[in-house]
């Protein structure tokens, strides 16, 4: 009986033990609080990497940790069941010392402190990390953004296959020209542009260690210029920091008709039943897109002529939008046009960005280089210091004026002078004939009336057409004198 009370107290007993145990490890884990925080700049509100923050106050909780990159920190402390007066020292060099007195209660933790050092530096904050050797101590916040670099000004309009994109970088620094740390948001808007589309990808980006952010920007639909710009926004200062607007071209978009044209670099080509490799008559096509800006260089124009003229083909365009191809002196003698005999159309013909064709037409005349002159009146007879005048008409060989740039003068013989509208003349760019294109006048005078004996006279007329065709007539006649 008494050795089974005896057992029965010494189970309570341990069992006493037991439950004592497990009261004071769960008080002990209440007792458990965090202590944590950031060290930021005064200043700028920037943080402060490798600062020393020491629990200095009660020396039984004595510690010592050093922030991070973010300046963050943070202790785990037993208070033993008992609130107690906590002190911090945080102290970083350039900075003025700092200390932070708080309570801590078991079971509470302290973990939203925020703690300023004032920079003892001449700056607003504190080094360079090697970049600056003037200053010391840790960057501080963001204070300007400047351009570091661009892949391209001029990019194209999507879908071209040219270069669509452009890369920029920029690089955030502090008031004191150093580069900031990693992790500030930089934000990247489109100020101005085309509105076709055009983005900027990604529009947020984040420094990184060398205060450099990078971004894309992408064209769209349209050509014009781009202004874009980087910005950091600091409410907690009332600052929005900018920089200085970058501006990027987008052009070279795809073909639209309005802005697609074709001529030649004459309209009237003296190549009518002629065969001359060398001799040839540019066509031009420039390509335009919506915007009127030329065109992606390399973009394909095919060219067609009708009637039997000759066109090589297809060409692509420069820088400036422009693709041309010869029409050459092939010894067509094109007769079925509705305008007449010698007249062509040339078709030139390329794609828009909806992959549709689109065309412009040019027409052309081919004239004979072989000219048809006449002169009225026929004979020359001019009295003593006298005058005459005479109508002369100059027609290709199908009744058209001659070619473009075809050149007439007028020759006399001795004792005469000639003047009028063809003593000396090169041919505009014309299709139909009338006065100053087919018909003309000249004027032969005496230019030696002392001399009374009486001559015969003469006056040329020349004409020698682009090709180097020469036709010429000439007029003869009395040149009468004082008997």
């Amino acid at each position: 009986m008494v050795s089974s009370m005896r057992n029965r107290l010494s189970h309570f007993a341990l069992l006493g033990i037991i439950l004592s145990f497990l009261f004071q490890s769960c008080g002990s884990q209440n007792d458990n609080v965090i202590i944590a925080g950031q060290v930021i700049e005064q200043n700028t509100g920037n943080p402060i990497k490798s600062a020393i923050v020491q629990i200095t106050q009660p020396a039984s909780l004595k510690q010592t940790a050093t922030t991070d990159s973010s300046g963050n920190f943070s202790f785990s402390v037993n208070l033993n069941g008992d609130a107690t007066n906590v002190t911090l020292e945080i102290s970083k060099q350039d900075y003025k010392t700092a200390n932070e007195n708080f309570k801590a209660a078991p079971g509470t933790n302290v973990d939203n402190l925020s703690i300023e050092l004032a920079s003892t530096t001449n700056g607003s904050g504190g080094g360079d990390n090697g970049n600056n050797n003037s200053v010391g101590g840790e960057a501080s916040g963001p204070a300007s953004i400047k351009l570091k670099s661009i892949s391209t000004q001029s990019i194209n309009v999507a879908e071209t296959g040219g270069t669509t994109n452009s890369a920029f970088t920029f690089v955030v620094a502090d008031s004191a020209g150093r580069e900031v740390g990693q992790g500030y948001k930089v934000n990247f808007d489109i100020i101005k542009g085309p509105g076709g589309g055009e983005s900027i990808t990604p529009a947020t980006g984040q420094t990184n260690s060398k205060g450099e952010v990078t971004s894309n920007l992408f064209s769209g639909d349209s050509s014009g210029t781009v202004r874009i710009e980087a910005k950091i926004n600091r409410p907690k200062y009332n600052l929005t920091v900018r920089s200085t607007p970058v501006l990027i071209s987008i052009a070279s978009g795809f073909a639209v008709k309005k802005n697609f044209h074709v001529a030649p670099h004459v309209h009237n080509f003296d190549a009518f039943g002629i065969i001359d490799e060398n001799h040839t008559d540019k066509i031009t096509a420039s390509v335009g897109d919506l915007k009127g800006n030329p065109v992606k260089s390399g973009t394909a124009v095919y060219f067609s002529a009708s009637n039997g003229a000759l066109v090589n083909g297809s060409s692509t365009t420069d820088e400036n939008g422009y693709a041309t191809v010869n029409l050459s002196a092939n010894g067509s003698t094109p007769n079925n046009s509705p305008r007449g005999i010698g007249f062509v159309d040339i078709t030139a013909q390329t794609i828009d960005k909806d992959n549709n064709f689109i065309e412009k037409k040019t027409t052309l005349l081919l004239t004979t280089p072989r000219a048809n002159i006449t002169v009225s009146p026929t004979t020359l007879n001019i009295p003593n210091a006298g005058s005459q005048t005479f109508d002369v008409t100059i027609k290709d060989g199908n009744g058209y004026p001659m070619a473009a740039d075809t050149k007439i003068s007028v020759s006399t013989g001795a004792g005469l002078s000639a003047s009028g509208d063809i003593v000396s003349l090169e041919l505009g760019d014309y299709y139909q004939p009338g006065p100053g294109t087919t018909n003309f006048s000249v004027t032969i005078s005496d230019s030696d009336p002392k001399n009374v004996v009486s001559t015969d006279g003469s006056f040329t007329i020349k004409v020698e057409a682009p090709s180097g065709e020469v036709t010429t007539t000439t007029i003869k006649g009395n040149r009468a004198k004082i008997k």
